[in-house]
C-alpha cells in the first residue's frame, strides 16, 4: 500500500467533551501524523448540555483542523449508546474495503511500522482484523495529574505499565477480554460494545495472529503483553479520572461489567489517590521492541495452530477412548 493510498484509511471515535476535551488537540495530532486524512476522521461530540462551552471549543478546534463536521449527540454518555452511534457513522462513512482505525479519544495507537506499510503487510495476508493491548500511561509516582495542551502528552505521562491486569484481574463479570482492543478493521467489520472485538457478521474475520488476541493463554500476564508489537497507549489515568468514573457509574444504562470493574479502580483510586507503581508491572522499551514484529506476528499465528491442533488430537483421542471402551 503506497503512501496515497492512507486516502482509504479512516479513524472513529466519539469525544467526551466536559471531561475529555483536553485530550482532543493530542488525539488530531497524533492520527494526522500517522498519516489519516483530516475528511477521513469522523468524530462524535457528546455532551448532556446543549450549551456547554467545551462543544463549541471542540467544534471550533475539528473546524481548525480541517476535520469534517462532528455529528452531535445531547445525552447523558453510556457506552451502549456510543458504540451504537459509532456503528452508525463507520456503516454510513466507511466503504466496506476501506481500514478503520478505532480508538477512543484516550488511546493513541502505535504500529510497528508505518501505516501505509502495515496495513500492507495486512491485506497481503487477507488480515481483515487487528487488535492490541492496552498500554496505561501514567504520570511520574503514579500521580493523577491533568492532561496539558502546552506538552505533548506522553512527556506528561511517561510510564508504561500494565495496570487493567493487576488492579482489576478478572472479575464475576468482566474478564481478559476487555484488556485488549480493536485498533484496525475493514470497513465491513463492525466493534462490539466496549470495541474490544468484532461482530460476528456474514464476512469471516481474519484475525492478525489467527484469533481473538483475548483467547491466548497469557493475554492477563504483563511479560506476554509487553511482547505484543502492536500497542493502544491508553491516557485514561488523569486527574479526571475519578470524576468521571463517578459519574458514569451513576449514569442508568451503565453496562454490569462496566460497573463492576469501574468500581474497582474508583475504590483503588479512592483509597491510595494515585496508581502506586508498585502495584502494577513497567515496561521498559528497548530498541529491539519491534525489530522483528513480522517474525513475532507470524509466532503468535503458530502458537494459535499449534494450539488448535493439541485441541483437535485430545478431542480425537477422547472420542477413541470413549469408542473401544464400551
Amino acid at each position: 500500500m503506497s503512501d496515497s493510498l492512507l486516502t482509504h484509511v479512516h479513524v472513529v471515535s466519539c469525544v467526551g467533551v466536559d471531561t475529555e476535551y483536553s485530550h482532543l488537540p493530542h488525539f488530531l495530532a497524533h492520527y494526522r501524523s500517522l498519516g489519516v486524512p483530516v475528511r477521513n476522521m469522523h468524530i462524535t461530540l457528546n455532551t448532556d448540555d446543549a450549551n456547554s462551552p467545551n462543544l463549541q471549543r471542540a467544534e471550533a478546534l475539528l473546524d481548525e483542523h480541517g476535520v469534517a463536521a462532528p455529528t452531535i449527540w445531547i445525552a447523558p454518555y453510556t457506552s451502549e449508546s456510543m458504540w451504537a452511534r459509532r456503528r452508525a457513522v463507520q456503516q454510513g462513512q466507511v466503504p466496506a474495503d476501506h481500514w478503520v482505525i478505532s480508538a477512543d479519544v484516550d488511546e493513541l495507537h502505535e504500529y510497528p511500522a508505518p501505516l501505509a506499510d502495515f496495513l500492507e503487510h495486512c491485506d497481503a495476508r487477507r488480515v481483515n482484523c487487528v487488535q492490541g493491548v492496552f498500554i496505561d500511561r501514567l504520570a511520574p509516582d503514579g500521580h493523577l495529574v491533568p492532561v496539558r495542551e502546552d506538552e505533548p502528552i506522553q512527556a506528561t505521562f511517561p510510564i508504561q505499565a500494565d495496570v487493567q491486569c493487576r488492579i482489576a484481574q478478572q472479575g464475576e463479570n468482566h474478564n481478559w477480554h476487555g484488556t485488549v482492543k480493536l485498533m484496525a478493521m475493514k470497513g465491513s467489520i463492525l466493534p462490539t460494545r466496549g470495541g474490544h472485538h468484532p461482530e460476528d457478521g456474514p464476512e469471516p474475520i481474519r484475525y492478525l495472529y489467527g484469533r481473538q488476541l483475548a483467547a491466548f493463554p497469557y493475554i492477563g500476564q504483563a511479560w506476554f503483553r509487553f511482547l505484543i508489537p502492536l500497542r493502544v497507549h491508553h491516557f485514561k489515568w488523569t486527574g479526571s479520572m475519578a470524576d468521571t468514573l463517578r459519574r458514569r457509574l451513576a449514569t442508568p444504562g451503565v453496562s454490569v461489567a462496566g460497573a463492576e470493574y469501574g468500581q474497582k479502580l474508583l475504590d483503588y483510586i479512592e483509597t491510595h489517590g494515585r496508581i502506586r507503581p508498585k502495584d502494577v508491572a513497567i515496561r521498559s522499551p528497548s530498541w529491539l521492541t519491534d525489530r522483528f514484529w513480522r517474525q513475532r506476528t507470524a509466532g503468535l499465528s503458530a502458537l494459535n495452530a499449534l494450539h488448535w491442533y493439541a485441541g483437535r488430537s485430545r478431542g480425537v483421542a477422547g472420542r477413541l477412548k470413549k469408542r473401544f471402551s464400551r
